[in-house]
């Protein structure tokens, strides 16, 4: 964070129960170097980052997870866009995956219909601290995942958009032992009934508008209701293209 070209941030790191005797050493370490360190039982990724949102004293957020990383000019080049344009609640980039995996990944970004069916936005990302507290941070009940997907559903539907630079400024760990692969996907369906259930009433409006645009992609002559949900779920699981 230290190597950001844009010099005017604090940094807060918020310890999510771990006992780890090295961590906490070096947690109590760079408190010593004007970092605040908040500890706190685990309460999952979305508890966490509500904790380290609360205490920030500037009117922009940059969440980032221990094992990510910035480039250097992501701040810099983030702020630039959200000065030029108060109606982007979020910036992102492309990301550079490492580690496991080495791929890149184009998220879109963009407004609530580039959300219905996917995040289109990582938790690691630049986010205007009043977006922030108007929908609430993240939703601390999803303490498996997909919570940035249905944080950025949020921001997006109070007419927000999401900007992504297009560049690799993101850098993701991929590993065997990620959140991804250990909590979310083995619990997909279950997280995203919630957040289907949760926003029912925008899902059905959205699925109406996509319907009348003709933006559904068909694949039996007669469709039925059931059908639409069978869509919609090949959808959310990326069964097709």
């Amino acid at each position: 964070m230290r190597k950001q070209t844009y010099k005017n941030f604090e940094i807060i790191i918020v310890n999510d129960g771990s006992t780890d005797t090295t961590t906490l050493q070096i947690l109590y370490e760079l408190e010593k170097q004007d970092i605040r360190v908040i500890h706190q039982p685990n309460g999952r990724m979305s508890s966490a980052r509500n904790a380290g949102v609360k205490e920030a004293k500037g009117s922009i957020i940059a969440a980032l997870d221990a094992d990510d990383y910035f480039h250097p000019t992501f701040f810099e080049k983030a702020i630039k866009v959200l000065k030029e344009d108060e109606n982007i609640a979020a910036v992102t980039s492309y990301i550079q995956m490492f580690g496991e995996t080495n791929k890149l990944s184009r998220p879109r970004g963009g407004n609530q219909e580039n959300f219905l069916f996917s995040s289109q936005c990582p938790a690691c990302a630049i986010v205007r601290k009043k977006c922030w507290d108007e929908v609430g941070g993240y939703d601390e009940q999803m303490i498996l995942g997909y919570e940035d997907w249905e944080f950025y559903i949020r921001v997006t539907q109070k007419d927000w958009t999401v900007f992504v630079i297009p560049e690799p400024l993101l850098f993701y760990r991929q590993t065997k032992k990620s959140t991804l692969k250990t909590h979310t996907l083995p619990n997909a369906f279950s997280i995203i009934d919630y957040i289907v259930n949760k926003h029912s009433d925008w899902y059905l409006n959205e699925i109406k508008k996509l319907i009348l645009n003709k933006e559904i992609l068909y694949t039996e002559s007669r469709i039925s209701f059931q059908n639409i949900w069978k869509m919609l779920k090949n959808r959310l699981f990326k069964k097709y293209k």
